[in-house]
């Protein structure tokens, strides 16, 4: 919630943005926020399965925010801070980007958590995402169609996003692949330090930026 209060009051009282924005939309981001997104978390109110906790865990966790939104931010971080333009709304995502990562590593643990008392769950995760990660991984051309080849925005490079992208999937197939089979003390032992590497990479990647 605080998320969306800081960037709505930077559209409101910045960017002065007071009109329906709903046409930067593109297909395959309205196939995932609006139809895959409620309807996988819905359905656990009638019936919260480990099969469909992990099924609404990978659409949200692992997909919207540990591809999407990460992908965002880095993108964020990179477009302003490399020209050196609008640091108030770059603060803002840095300090939302570290908070994204948080909520992703919660959510790795509860698959993590569902893969020791069902091992059978992997299967269920591995069709997931290999449902839904195409839709993510379709976004970022879809908005570059948009611009000029020759004169992208902000002078980036498309696919550095995809690149991007594809391996904040592979980094979490890797740790719930690693942990499969571990007692729960094992993985919780493994997570601390996943959680530290993560605010490692956090650190590195901010000063990369800001090159």
């Amino acid at each position: 919630a605080k998320h969306v209060e800081m960037f709505r009051r930077w559209l409101t009282e910045v960017a002065e943005v007071d009109y329906d924005l709903h046409r930067y939309i593109t297909p395959s981001y309205r196939t995932l926020f609006f139809e895959e997104l409620p309807t996988v978390m819905n359905r656990l109110l009638t019936d919260a399965s480990r099969e469909n906790q992990a099924i609404a865990s990978v659409t949200y966790n692992m997909v919207l925010e540990g591809v999407l939104a990460e992908t965002g931010y880095h993108g964020f971080r990179r477009s302003l801070k490399q020209n050196g333009i609008l640091p108030g709304i770059c603060a803002g995502v840095e300090l939302t980007a570290r908070d994204e990562s948080r909520h992703i590593r919660y959510g790795v643990f509860l698959l993590q958590r569902l893969l020791s008392e069902d091992d059978r769950i992997w299967e269920v995760i591995k069709t997931r995402m290999n449902e839904i990660f195409p839709l993510a991984l379709a976004i970022t051309p879809e908005y570059w169609e948009n611009y000029d080849e020759d004169n992208p925005p902000f002078g980036q490079d498309m696919m550095e996003y995809v690149e991007f992208s594809a391996s904040k999937f592979d980094s979490r197939m890797r740790v719930l692949e690693r942990d499969r089979g571990k007692s729960m003390a094992e993985i919780e032992k493994a997570v601390i330090g996943d959680i530290e590497e993560d605010e490692r990479v956090m650190d590195r990647d901010l000063k990369e930026v800001s090159r």
